[in-house]
């Protein structure tokens, strides 16, 4: 019996399988002293894994940024007059006979009460962005496809949240609240599961090589190639994307166009696809106008709740925390109100922020009716989070209790009248303090160790008053002699500026036991109180 030649792919697998029992031989590899002497490198077989996408299709986006309900009939257009087409429909449209590309006339003749709104491009987009700052949620590789879609790459989250199952039904869940619409498809590749996502199939594929027969009976009508293209290929006799690959390349290339051949090769993985990854800004920015002008406090912080309900949302999402907020106005008839909150210290608490807003308000009075609220807030880096403590209160918690009291007390009294006191190197008393924050970062106590040691009074008056005297010596309100409890401490100083001061202080006491700093001006004798201790 003749014996059977060895295939080629039989004789590959005879040599790794050689290979393997002599780990000093390299599979693969052309044979040579040196690989003879060099051990091979161990493989443990150990693979990137395959990336998976899950495409988010919204198929009622268009409905859902302009806020149609499906109660009564309505439809978006685009264009005006005569020109006006019919964009997307509402169920209770849809049940009347209209569809999606006809035109606004024709479908007023078949429901004259028919609720007709424009399409807002601008809303759809914002909507998508809001979409992809919520899918950031499960994962950090988002992208947005313009035409209605989320691409999320979940490979690294299917652990975290129990697999694509329970993934996919928290998704649905989310979405359900937000009285989304969606389509959901999964592939090893982003365009296959946007193709599956546009033809409304919901299908989850895995493996690159199955790829081909799961696109094969989609339309062409999910490519969203020019309709000149797509009547081209309808001439030649191909309507699916099956019978698109079967096509010869090089003739595909040439008669359709190199471009839409790299479009067949992404969606079946045999090119890589680069796309452009959703990044939330460093700035909250947004703005919410209200129903009609009000000056009612209540609906005015009404507003402000859900600008700051956002916020909180937009920094917990970084956890990051702001320092600084910009909140505007807007008027009909004059230009915006700003108003600025500048915190101490970063934080991501937004009701403490909210409560500052109030007392700001209640501070300043609003010019005119309030139409809109603009809230803009500088993202700081990430917010700095210290655990409790199990005995009583740690040192952290009684700062940030001290900073919120010194910035709900500059809300509404005024960052000019909350500040903090500190020490100037001046002799005279009145000139040797100065205001500073609480605290300051440039707050130095760097004076003469003389001075330093010396007691002063915590209250000290804005001018010193003139004391009555009985036979040369101050008396008290009560016309009792004071007491001197320490000697003369002279300060003479000030000549250079024309303020040039020669006093002699003493502490002196009252018959109620009340300590006053007093002073005796050596140019007329007379006595006069500085300042009372505590």
């Amino acid at each position: 019996m003749p014996r059977a030649r060895a295939t080629g792919r039989q004789l590959q697998l005879f040599i790794r399988q050689a290979a393997s029992r002599h780990p000093r031989i390299p599979a693969g590899k052309n044979l040579s002293p040196a690989h003879l002497n060099t051990p091979a490198p161990v493989d443990y077989g150990v693979q990137a894994p395959a990336r998976l996408w899950l495409c988010i299709g919204f198929p009622g986006l268009i409905l859902e940024a302009l806020g149609i309900a499906e109660e009564s009939p309505a439809v978006a257009i685009s264009g005006e007059g005569s020109a006006a087409l019919v964009v997307a429909v509402n169920t209770s449209a849809e049940r009347a006979g209209i569809a999606p590309g006809v035109s606004l006339n024709a479908a007023l003749a078949l429901l004259p009460v028919l609720g007709v709104h424009q399409r807002e491009i601008s809303a759809e987009a914002a909507m998508l962005q809001n979409l992809a700052r919520w899918a950031l949620r499960f994962t950090p590789v988002v992208s947005i496809d313009p035409g209605g879609a989320l691409l999320l790459e979940i490979r690294g989250s299917l652990r975290l949240f129990g697999g694509l199952g329970q993934l996919r039904k928290q998704l649905n869940q989310e979405l359900s609240k937000r009285r989304c619409q969606a389509v959901m498809a999964s592939a090893p590749v982003p365009r296959a599961a946007l193709w599956l996502v546009r033809a409304g199939i919901r299908f989850d594929c895995n493996n690159t090589p199955e790829l081909p027969g799961v696109l094969a009976n989609l339309s062409l009508e999910c490519l969203r190639w020019p309709a000149k293209v797509r009547h081209k290929l309808m001439q030649m006799g191909v309507s699916t994307l099956g019978e698109c690959f079967r096509l010869p390349r090089e003739g595909f290339a040439r008669r359709i166009g190199p471009e839409y051949l790299l479009d067949i090769d992404q969606g079946l993985g045999r090119q890589p696809e680069l796309l452009r990854h959703h990044e939330e800004p460093d700035i909250f920015n947004e703005c919410f106008e209200l129903p009609g002008e009000t000056l009612v406090a209540g609906e005015v912080e009404d507003a402000a709740c859900r600008l700051f309900d956002s916020l909180s949302v937009f920094l917990r999402e970084r956890q990051a925390s702001t320092e600084r907020l910009l909140v505007h106005f807007e008027h009909c008839r004059q230009p915006a109100t700003p108003l600025e909150i500048a915190l101490r210290e970063p934080s991501a608490h937004t009701c403490h922020l909210l409560e500052l807003l109030r007392l700001k308000l209640d501070r300043q009075a609003l010019p005119a009716p309030v139409t809109a609220i603009t809230l803009r807030a500088a993202v700081m880096p990430l917010a700095s989070f210290s655990s409790g403590s199990l005995f009583g209160r740690t040192s952290s918690e009684t700062d940030s209790r001290f900073t919120g009291l010194i910035e709900r007390l500059r809300a509404r009294l005024g960052d000019k009248h909350v500040h903090g006191l500190g020490q100037a190197a001046d002799y005279r008393p009145e000139y040797a303090w100065r205001t500073r924050d609480i605290p300051g970062p440039d707050y130095t106590n760097e004076v003469p160790g003389e001075m330093a040691s010396r007691a002063r009074p915590l209250w000290l008056l804005e001018h010193p008053r003139r004391l009555n005297t009985h036979q040369g010596r101050p008396i008290d309100d009560h016309n009792r002699v004071l007491v001197f409890s320490s000697d003369a401490e002279r300060i003479e100083s000030g000549w250079w500026d024309g303020n040039d001061v020669r006093r002699d202080y003493y502490t002196a006491a009252g018959h109620r036991g009340n300590r006053w700093w007093i002073f005796r001006d050596c140019r007329d004798s007379c006595w006069y109180l500085h300042g009372v201790y505590a």
